[in-house]
C-alpha cells in the first residue's frame, strides 16, 4: 500500500513520482517496462511518515536491485519528497478558500436546481400513478375473476 510519498527510482537514479502517490501510475506514465525483477530498470520506493523530521524510506520490492545505491538514492528520494511536501502544503493552504467557495456553490446548486425539480417529478409521478391505477382497475378486476375460475388457483394473500 502506498504511503505519504511513493516514487520510482530508475537505474540512472532519477526519482519519478505523480500527484497520486501510486507506483503503478508512475510506471504507466513513464512507460517503464514492468518485467521480471532481475531485468527491471527501476525500483519502487516509499517514504512513510513517522512524525519526525525524516521519514523512513523503504524499497517496496522483494529485493533491492544491484544498481541501487543506498546512500545516494535514499538521499535523492528524501530531497524530492521534501520539495513535494512543501509544494503540497502550499497547494492545500492556497486551495482552502476556493474549495470552501466551491462547496458553498455546490450546496446552493443542489438546493435550487435539484430539490425543486425532484419534488415536481415526484408530484407528477404520483398523479400519473393514480390515473394509471384508475384506468387499469376494471381490467385488473376482470382478469382476476377469470384467473380465479382456473382449476388449482391459489389466490394471493392480502
Amino acid at each position: 500500500m502506498c504511503q505519504f510519498f511513493s516514487a520510482v527510482v530508475t537505474r540512472d537514479h532519477r526519482v519519478l513520482f505523480t500527484e497520486e502517490n501510486s507506483h503503478e501510475t508512475v510506471i504507466v506514465r513513464a512507460r517503464l517496462r514492468d518485467t521480471s525483477l532481475s531485468l527491471r530498470h527501476f525500483a519502487r520506493v516509499e517514504l512513510r511518515p513517522d512524525g519526525a523530521a525524516g521519514a523512513p524510506l523503504r524499497v517496496d520490492e522483494p529485493t533491492t536491485p544491484r544498481w541501487w545505491n543506498p546512500v545516494t538514492d535514499r538521499e535523492r528520494v528524501r530531497i524530492v519528497a521534501a520539495r513535494v511536501r512543501t509544494a503540497r502544503a502550499t497547494y492545500e493552504a492556497t486551495m482552502q478558500a476556493p474549495w470552501a467557495t466551491y462547496e458553498t456553490a455546490r450546496a446552493t446548486y443542489e438546493a435550487t436546481m435539484m430539490q425543486a425539480p425532484w419534488a415536481s417529478y415526484q408530484a407528477a409521478w404520483a398523479a400519473a400513478q393514480v390515473t394509471y391505477d384508475a384506468a387499469v382497475a376494471a381490467d385488473k378486476a376482470t382478469y382476476m375473476a377469470a384467473v380465479q375460475t382456473l382449476e388449482g388457483y391459489v389466490p394471493p394473500r392480502s
